[in-house]
């Protein structure tokens, strides 16, 4: 509290933007994490689901099964660090990939299993199928990752003063 004007100094307390930063960052690589566990267990799977798109060649396939796992583990592995924003903004590409391949595949009417938790789901003919609402949760995760995003940036802001 400034004894000259009776307020409460409230520069030491945590911004809106880190309280609701925290939660979001703990879902979001809560998210990711579980995304690629199953994925990297089952490369050849994975491949199998990525496949089913018909959005890459052949060639590119079993390369694609192998970097995104690795890209979401180590982007839910960073959100728990100081490399938050680079982790966010690297969840966020992949995510806007991800919602774009959701979002020509309805538009191609391509019945397909998601594939987003690993294809050994899909494999055993649980596959979940892809519907508007994983555009929907992914515009979700796209707005924790702008809220992490802005929390980075406050921090930021706050610093430099």
């Amino acid at each position: 509290m400034s004894p000259a004007s009776g307020l409460q100094d409230m520069s030491s307390e945590p911004s809106l933007w880190r309280r609701a930063a925290w939660p979001a960052r703990l879902v979001l690589a809560g998210v990711f994490l579980a995304a690629a566990a199953p994925k990297l267990a089952d490369p050849a799977g994975f491949a199998a689901a990525i496949a089913n798109y018909r959005a890459f060649p052949d060639a590119l396939v079993n390369l694609v099964a192998t970097l995104v796992p690795a890209l979401e583990l180590v982007g839910a592995l960073a959100l728990l660090t100081p490399w938050r924003r680079g982790a966010a903004l690297l969840l966020g590409v992949l995510l806007l990939g991800f919602t774009a391949l959701l979002a020509i595949s309805l538009a191609r009417g391509i019945d397909v299993a998601c594939g987003c938790f690993g294809g050994a789901a899909q494999q055993a003919g649980a596959g979940d199928p892809v519907s508007p609402l994983h555009l929907l949760r992914n515009v979700g995760l796209l707005a924790l990752v702008a809220l992490v995003l802005g929390e980075s940036r406050a921090t930021a802001a706050t610093h430099v003063r």
